[in-house]
């Protein structure tokens, strides 16, 4: 190989990790003496002051509402599939992006929300097998809230296990808006149709109408 196209690639080289040493520095650097500690989840975080104020309970703390600052646990396929699930499916979300902070997998969802008429980020970390959100106003994850997230346990998934976990979820949440939508279309097409003596279409459909029982069953449980 030509020794100017080596001395090239090695130039490179330490122009890339000398960038990446400045970058790595600056977040380990930054000044948080006067930041505040929170507990979620029986674990502890350090937010920055323009964040306090606001209200902490065992699983979360929310600073206005969730479109403002707000750091919640999603310790259960539920909580996890419901809000994970929304956020990726979102109509206002513009773009996604993965990332790896200070050794925590994440996934973050930027989308500009009309309720609030600003952009707003979506955060999801796993940090010792427990999945977290952390939303805020903002269209990035800057070096403040990485350094929110480094403050949690490591995680301990794998990114492969990560990313089987949270596309499970998203699927589970699709398939289940999915459901719920047939049988939204069911209840109106029974109380529109089969009230006024459409007996036909019940007895085409005695299937649909067993499973729209069942639904219905269960969502009174």
């Amino acid at each position: 190989m030509n020794k100017k196209i080596i001395f090239l690639i090695y130039v490179i080289g330490i122009i890339a990790l000398l960038a990446i040493g400045t970058t790595s520095a600056k977040n380990s650097d930054m000044d948080t003496s006067d930041w505040v500690n929170i507990t979620v989840n029986n674990v502890s975080f350090q937010i920055p002051p323009e964040y306090t104020g606001g209200n902490e309970w065992n699983s979360g703390y929310l600073l206005t509402n969730v479109f403002t600052f707000g750091l919640v646990t999603l310790d259960n396929d539920k909580s996890l599939r419901n809000n994970y699930g929304y956020e990726s499916t979102l109509d206002e979300l513009y773009d996604a992006e993965e990332l790896e902070i200070d050794g925590h997998h994440a996934v973050a969802f930027y989308s500009h929300r009309s309720i609030v008429d600003h952009d707003v980020t979506y955060l999801y970390f796993e940090s010792n097998k427990t999945f977290y959100a952390l939303s805020y106003d903002g269209n990035d994850v800057n070096d403040t809230i990485k350094k929110i997230v480094s403050y949690s346990p490591k995680s301990k998934f794998t990114k492969e296990k990560f990313d089987e976990k949270l596309n499970k979820m998203q699927d589970d949440y699709i398939e289940e808006q999915r459901e719920y939508e047939e049988a939204y279309a069911y209840d109106e097409g029974y109380n529109n149709g089969y009230s006024q003596g459409a007996m036909n279409s019940r007895n085409n459909h005695d299937d649909y109408f067993a499973y729209y029982l069942f639904y219905r069953l269960l969502t009174t449980i």
